[in-house]
């Protein structure tokens, strides 16, 4: 037994003082337990575990990817263990005031390598794009790093997590089974903010396969607007502009599959306003996501019928936002 093995089987614990609806219960998934602090700690050892099996990635080598959150440290902790390197693409500049130096210090901490990419070198006319056009010029770039570099060197293998079906298998086969037999089967209705739309797709569609009636909540920041460049395909001109070849996103399989009832966007205030209480009142130390995700489920359960069983998750710890202290951002 390694440290890997405590990943998963995390508490589900139900919410006792910021809810506003006494009738309509509130449990949270405390995925920031994890090991590795994070519930990206589930889809990072699936995508690597997976691309073993496949051969794709060997002894000795180099795990590739691009991210300014979770997926990061997640990567590099479990590539740490069995004994891979890593190595992040990361924006040199971001055009908010959402700061990853925390991240990005635990990725490092684990041995990896963070190579920094400005937009400003690939894309003429950056600061003429709308926010979503923006945002998916910041994503294709890091993604072609990630796709060259395994193009040319044989021992890398790219995790590409927003599109990696292994991403959202983790969260079918593992944590959706999780709730089901935590909560006796019983849940009403599914709440997750939508980042690279593995929590929210593999969970959703277990929960659903027990019951087809579940309300699906998907939670978006106002910062990061992720779903709009993909629904908007604007991410997709910008791979097809450097060079890569087609790809399918896992937040495609999300809308294709109509799995969203809701579709709720949180501004950043609210997001770390309930962040803080989290810590306060229920004494759970989590981070901006958590509070979304929470925030978005005390507002669904203003729509629910009496009686009526919420799930929803808390992603990861709070000391992950630190370097933006007191000013956290929300942004998946």
């Amino acid at each position: 037994m390694n440290i890997l093995d405590q990943i998963g089987n995390t508490p589900l614990l139900k919410l006792r003082h910021v809810v506003e609806t006494p009738d309509v219960d509130i449990y949270v998934k405390c995925e920031f337990l994890n090991p590795g602090g994070s519930i990206k700690d589930r889809m990072a050892l699936s995508m690597i575990e997976a691309a073993e099996r496949s051969g794709q990635l060997k002894p000795g080598g180099t795990i590739v990817d691009q991210s300014t959150g979770n997926t990061g440290p997640a990567l590099s902790f479990v590539g740490a263990v069995k004994g891979y390197k890593v190595r992040l693409f990361l924006p040199a500049h971001l055009s908010s005031s959402y700061n990853p130096a925390d991240r990005i210090r635990i990725a490092r901490l684990f041995g990896c390598t963070v190579t920094p990419v400005d937009i400003k070198d690939h894309v003429a006319g950056i600061d003429g794009l709308d926010s979503v056009e923006r945002a998916a010029a910041f994503v294709a770039i890091r993604m072609k790093q990630c796709y060259d570099l395994q193009e040319r060197d044989a021992s890398s293998w790219w995790a590409n997590q927003l599109c990696n079906v292994d991403n959202a298998k983790a969260h079918q086969e593992q944590t959706g089974k999780e709730i089901l037999e935590q909560m006796d089967g019983m849940v009403d209705a599914w709440v997750a903010s939508i980042g690279t739309g593995g929590t929210l797709l593999g969970v959703a569609e277990t929960l659903k396969a027990h019951n087809p009636d579940l309300i699906v909540s998907g939670v978006v920041p106002t910062d990061d607007p992720r779903i709009e460049w993909v629904r908007s395909r604007a991410v997709h001109k910008f791979l097809q502009q450097f060079g890569l070849p087609d790809m399918r996103f896992l937040i495609e399989d999300l809308l294709d599959k109509n799995v969203l009832d809701h579709e709720l966007t949180v501004r950043n205030e609210d997001a770390k306003n309930m962040a803080d209480r989290l810590c306060r009142e229920e004494g759970f130390f989590c981070g901006m996501s958590s509070g979304a995700n929470v925030w978005a489920a005390i507002e669904l359960a203003k729509k629910m019928k009496k009686g009526s069983r919420i799930v929803t998750v808390l992603v990861d710890r709070r000391d992950r936002y630190f370097a933006e202290y007191p000013n956290e951002h929300y942004v998946v």
